[in-house]
C-alpha cells in the first residue's frame, strides 16, 4: 500500500501533524492556523491527484513546495508569524521533504509512463 500511495499518505500524516500542532501549541486554533491546516489538506489533494510520471519524478514535491510557500505567504501577510504558526510552517517544510523522498508509486507495465515527447504537462 505504501508503494502505491506513499507520497499521498505522507502528505496526510503532515496535514494531521499540522492540525495537532495548531491545537497543542497554544490550546486553540486561530483563523490563520485553520488556513494553514486547510492548505495542508489541499497539499494532500494535490499530491494525491497529480500523476506520478517516471519522466517527471519531482512533480508531487513541486506541488507540495508551492503550497508550503502559499502557507508561508498567508501567515506573513495576515499578521506575522507567531510561535504556533512557526511550528506549523516547520511541519509543512518537513512534510515537503518527506513527500519528496518518499518512493513514488510503482506503475503497472500497461500504464502510460508520461506525456509524449514535446507535450507539456
Amino acid at each position: 500500500m505504501t508503494t502505491k500511495y506513499g507520497p499521498a499518505l505522507v502528505a496526510v500524516l503532515f496535514a494531521i501533524l499540522t492540525a495537532v500542532a495548531s491545537a497543542i501549541t497554544d490550546n486553540h486554533i486561530t483563523e490563520v492556523e485553520w488556513v494553514q491546516v486547510a492548505i495542508q489538506g489541499t497539499t494532500v489533494a494535490g499530491v494525491w491527484l497529480v500523476p506520478a510520471f517516471p519522466r517527471y519524478p519531482h512533480v508531487k514535491a513541486a506541488v507540495a513546495v508551492l503550497l508550503a510557500v502559499l502557507n508561508l505567504l498567508v501567515t506573513v501577510i495576515t499578521d506575522g508569524i507567531s510561535p504556533a504558526e512557526l511550528i506549523n510552517l516547520l511541519v509543512a517544510g518537513v512534510g515537503v521533504l518527506a513527500v519528496r523522498f518518499t518512493p513514488p508509486p510503482i506503475h503497472a507495465a500497461n500504464e502510460r509512463a508520461g506525456p509524449p515527447a514535446g507535450e507539456i504537462l
